[in-house]
C-alpha cells in the first residue's frame, strides 16, 4: 500500500473516530451522495471549521463521506439511497 492510500485510511478512520460514529440515527440516517450533490460542491464558497481558522476543501468532505457511508453500512448493511430501487442501476 503506498502511502497516500494509506493516508486515506487513516484519515477516514480519524473522522469516524471524532465525528460519525457519535451520530445518532436520525443524523446518519440521510442519503449523503444527494446531500453532497446539492450542498457540497460550490467551489464559489469557503466553508471553515468551528474554529473558524481552516478551510475545509473537498477532500476534507469526501473522507467524511465516506466515513459516513462505512457506519451506514455498519449499522444497517447499506447506504442510505432517496431514490426507489427501481432506479438504481444493480449491473
Amino acid at each position: 500500500m503506498n502511502k497516500k492510500t494509506k493516508q486515506i485510511f487513516i484519515d477516514v478512520a480519524n473522522d469516524w473516530k471524532e465525528q460519525v460514529r457519535d451520530m445518532d440515527d436520525d443524523e446518519l440516517n440521510e442519503d449523503r451522495s444527494e446531500w453532497i450533490k446539492v450542498y457540497g460542491r460550490d467551489d464559489d464558497i469557503e466553508f471553515t471549521n468551528l474554529t473558524g481558522t481552516d478551510l475545509v476543501n473537498s477532500y476534507d468532505t469526501d473522507i467524511h463521506t465516506i466515513a459516513i457511508e462505512i457506519e451506514q453500512i455498519r449499522r444497517w448493511q447499506k447506504i442510505i439511497y432517496d431514490i426507489p430501487k427501481k432506479n438504481v442501476r444493480l449491473d
